[in-house]
């Protein structure tokens, strides 16, 4: 019987585990990335759900949001969509202020900057979009800096194409943040690398790479 493995066994199989140690590394970042498409898609998908409920209790109206959502909820603080729509996203609110880390897809969350995730802006809120011919904005216009907005309209006033995007991850390459005052406030790239997670008034919920139309 033998007691020990050869000296060429021995090379042998160390050569197979570095073999596969480079494989498994090569893998990894692509394993990531699908990883944190599919959070962010579930997390969107949530939020999103949430703000096509919450018309059925309030006459029909969507709810007033800021254009670019942070997820800190704050009692009575309008215009967040954690705090507008905590009835149907299932938040402990025992809290009166906090960062709603169950909803950051975790590609934000690894972000070092900015230290304080409650600042950071981590998606952004279409709010303009043509419906019948007129352009509106159905989550409502920050007439007064720091208040929540006014004149939000009904969902059923929306007469929108199945493809109309309601709400994006965003990050300082979106379209829709280049003029934005609170520009620095979101993630320099975008965390999901070449994608952003999307969520459509049809209910839908979709990674679109960035540039496409």
């Amino acid at each position: 019987m033998r007691g020990a493995f050869s000296l060429v066994e021995l090379l042998f199989a160390t050569a197979v585990v570095a073999v596969l140690a480079i494989v498994a590394l090569g893998a990894a970042p692509g394993l990531v990335g699908r990883a944190d498409s599919a959070d962010a898609l579930a997390k969107i998908r949530r939020i999103g759900s949430a703000v096509l409920q919450y018309p059925a209790d309030h006459n029909g109206m969507l709810p007033a949001l800021f254009p670019g959502q942070v997820l800190e909820y704050e009692a009575g603080r309008g215009g967040r969509i954690v705090t507008e729509c905590n009835d149907y996203l299932a938040i402990d609110t025992n809290g009166v202020k906090f960062l709603v880390s169950a909803l950051m897809p975790r590609a934000y969350a690894r972000l070092a900057e900015p230290k304080d995730k409650n600042a950071m802006r981590v998606y952004v809120m279409n709010t303009s979009m043509t419906s019948s011919g007129m352009v509106i904005n159905p989550f409502g216009r920050v007439t007064v800096a720091g208040q929540p907005p006014t004149g939000n309209v009904s969902l059923a006033a929306l007469h929108l194409g199945p493809a109309t995007w309601m709400m994006s991850t965003v990050d300082q390459r979106h379209p829709n943040v280049a003029g934005a005052p609170w520009k620095s406030s979101t993630p320099p790239e975008p965390p999901l690398g070449g994608k952003r997670a999307l969520f459509r008034f049809d209910g839908a919920a979709e990674p679109v790479i960035i540039g496409a139309p």
